[in-house]
């Protein structure tokens, strides 16, 4: 009957929800009948679809509609996260692996399907058993049991799509959870964290918020604007706020006269130091440091009109949101750099870009 299927295919459902990774299974018939190793488990709770690798080394997708009965874990083995399914030789491996891992299995087990051993009329009799019970349940005879039932049907439902919800977080948790030790191993190799404990540079590093603290710390420990004036150190600090919309020009940006040029230099050097040490622990945040606002924000802080500091891809808005984000970087590291004379630098090229239009606008 339609209930009996229903429930069938609800039995098959709740099968492939608890397979795991690395789970091997033999589909008991339906076009993936076979022995197969899970690659990765069930996450829509209406309808679980499986990844799996077959013994043929092939790629499917497995669904309730492919099996006409439960599917069940008989072994279990690695699945390493170097696991390249587009990779002919990765699979070859795996179903080698899995065939040696079945090698002593009850080779009855591996062809049986569920309930094959049962003598067919004990079965109709269970059946049978099964159906007189249902009808003497004092369930059955209550006037709302098709109501309640489809209240049943759809409280299991949401609790299905609640677990599977569950699981989908708590797999992201640990995604989180491991590229925060990552970062942490960045930080501890450049000597930011001493096991747990933030060290005096950590804290320096925690008092610099934007998107290349990294390198604006390593900037301060390293001592790469020593010697700056108030005009020089606005220059290079653009290159950590500024962001051009063009990033894939590949003009030579106009860069300032004197020691500005070096240290910029210098700077994307050790941008390429942090970058190579942030991929060594599959890392990649710091955006390569962007020279396009150098010149303008040396000569405003020199003195120079807008008219003259404006360039043709720049609107004044532009402008004026591009040096706010440099002064306040500018404050940050006034406030972070633990050096009276770096500190006053900052202090007098914040001053000198805080004129005209800047002071005066609200953006």
């Amino acid at each position: 009957s339609s209930s009996l299927a229903a429930a069938r295919r609800a039995e098959v459902a709740d099968s492939l929800r608890v397979l795991r990774r690395g789970d091997i299974i033999v589909v008991p018939g339906g076009r993936r009948a076979g022995q197969a190793v899970v690659l990765t488990p069930a996450t829509d709770a209406t309808t679980p679809t499986l990844l799996i690798l077959t013994e043929h080394r092939q790629l499917k997708r497995l669904a309730p509609a492919d099996c006409p009965d439960p599917v069940t874990a008989i072994a279990k083995m690695p699945v390493g996260g170097r696991f390249n399914p587009r990779s002919p030789q990765h699979r070859k491996d795996l179903a080698a692996s899995m065939r040696n891992k079945l090698a002593g299995v009850d080779p009855a087990r591996l062809r049986r399907r569920p309930g094959q051993d049962m003598d067919p009329a004990a079965a109709q009799a269970g059946v049978a058993d099964l159906r007189r019970r249902l009808r003497q349940h004092p369930c059955h005879d209550c006037p709302d049991v098709n109501a309640h039932a489809r209240q049943a049907e759809r409280y299991v439902r949401l609790e299905r799509e609640a677990d599977a919800l569950d699981r989908r977080v708590a797999g992201r948790a640990h995604v989180i959870a491991r590229t925060f030790d990552r970062v942490c191993a960045v930080l501890a190799e450049l000597g930011y964290l001493d096991g747990a404990t933030v060290t005096a540079d950590g804290r320096t590093l925690a008092g610099i918020y934007s998107e290349l603290d990294l390198l604006a710390s390593e900037c301060l420990r390293r001592g790469a604007w020593a010697g700056l004036g108030p005009a020089e150190l606005a220059a290079c600090v653009s290159a950590l706020t500024f962001e051009s919309r063009g990033r894939g020009d590949s003009a030579s940006p106009r860069l300032p006269m004197g020691q500005v040029s070096a240290t910029l230099t210098a700077m994307t050097r050790l941008w390429g130091e942090l970058t190579g040490i942030e991929h060594g622990h599959g890392l990649s945040f710091l955006r390569e440091p962007d020279l396009g606002f150098a010149w303008a924000s040396h000569a405003w802080a020199s003195g120079q009109p807008l008219e003259r500091v404006l360039g043709e891809e720049m609107t004044p808005g532009d402008f004026v949101r591009a040096v706010k984000q440099l002064i306040d970087l500018l404050d940050q590291i006034r406030d972070a750099c633990g050096d009276p004379g770096l500190a006053a630098v900052a202090g007098a090229a914040i001053s000198a870009l805080r004129r005209g239009v800047v002071a005066y606008s609200s953006v």
